[in-house]
């Protein structure tokens, strides 16, 4: 198993984690893989997941990895598995909660013709956690939500809101036979 040397090259290995202005950049040494490929096993800061200034994830944990690499035909070809912790928001309630992001397929093919050093793979392994993110993040499936009126969670127990029994205005359309 490969472990990363953070901010460092280390040729032997064949994987590097370059620390740049814009974050950390993660990118495999092309030249180094051997004929039958190489394992790399890690795991780097969330901070490559660049979501500072999202409403809905306040952060994400280390993201680890167990990947595969292998020349074929003038290409790389790198699978294998993702996770990350993350911090989301709560659909119903608003609340922060934690959950695990992981991915049990990724699979991607990088062109590497002859010559080609490194590739960065970083964009990548970012986007296939983001597509796994739940879309409607709830943090459990007993969750109340919000109060409509006042907007207090309804988990922390009943508002004080006065509750509006007028009729809707729709309930003539339940009498409707179509």
């Amino acid at each position: 198993m490969l472990q990363l040397e953070t901010c460092n090259l280390n040729p032997v290995r064949g994987r590097i984690t370059v620390l740049t202005n814009t974050g950390v950049c993660m990118k495999i040494l092309v030249a180094r893989i051997p004929e039958e490929g190489s394992a790399y096993t890690g795991s780097d800061p969330g901070t490559i997941m660049d979501v500072e200034n999202d409403p809905l994830i306040s952060s994400f944990g280390d993201v680890y990895y167990e990947l595969y690499a292998q020349k074929v035909s003038g290409e790389l070809i790198v699978r294998g598995t993702l996770s990350a912790g993350v911090e989301m928001r709560c659909a119903r309630c608003s609340e922060f909660f934690s959950t695990t992001v992981a991915v049990s397929d990724f699979l991607r093919a990088y062109p590497a013709p002859e010559g080609t050093d490194q590739v960065d793979v970083t964009e990548d392994l970012r986007e296939e956690i983001l597509l796994h993110l739940p879309g409607f993040a709830v943090c459990g499936e007993s969750c109340k939500g919000q109060c409509a009126q006042c907007g207090a969670n309804l988990n922390d127990g009943p508002c004080d809101c006065a509750k509006n029994d007028s009729p809707n205005p729709f309930s003539a359309l339940d009498g409707l036979s179509l």
